[in-house]
């Protein structure tokens, strides 16, 4: 577990951030689905609302691996997380819902994701660079 830095967790919260969702099928092979409701609760802890993620879902289960992109501009951050857990009630659910419904979106479940490592992924000299 890591913690993800002010300037991670900032792009993160950006309402223009682009979030994109990488799972791995049981082939082995890349799932990439966009992750708008992406959020940080915590300096290590990623949420997401379960909405529309069929695949990605029935993946996660066999594998919890998964890394987010996030950008804007050519600012960008790959992090690497794994699933802990995910649920379908309580406080967290529902306040993922509210934020969903007023998208007209329903939201299934949230899962919950431990950051593990964040790599700096902007166009600049510092692409490559471990932050974390």
């Amino acid at each position: 577990m890591v913690e993800m830095t002010e300037p991670v967790i900032r792009m993160i919260k950006h309402p223009d951030t682009n979030k994109v969702m990488a799972t791995v099928s049981p082939e082995g092979e890349p799932h990439m689905i966009v992750c708008g409701s992406l959020m940080v609760t915590e300096p290590d802890t990623i949420i997401v609302g379960e909405v529309y993620m069929h695949r990605a879902s029935e993946y996660l289960l066999r594998n919890p691996n998964v890394e987010f992109m996030v950008w804007k501009g050519k600012g960008a951050y790959s992090i690497k997380a794994v699933a802990k857990s995910r649920v379908d009630s309580g406080p967290v659910f529902d306040r993922m819902s509210e934020m969903l419904e007023r998208m007209n979106m329903h939201c299934v479940a949230v899962w919950t994701f431990e950051a593990l490592e964040v790599w700096d992924e902007s166009a600049s000299d510092s692409a490559g660079d471990r932050v974390i």
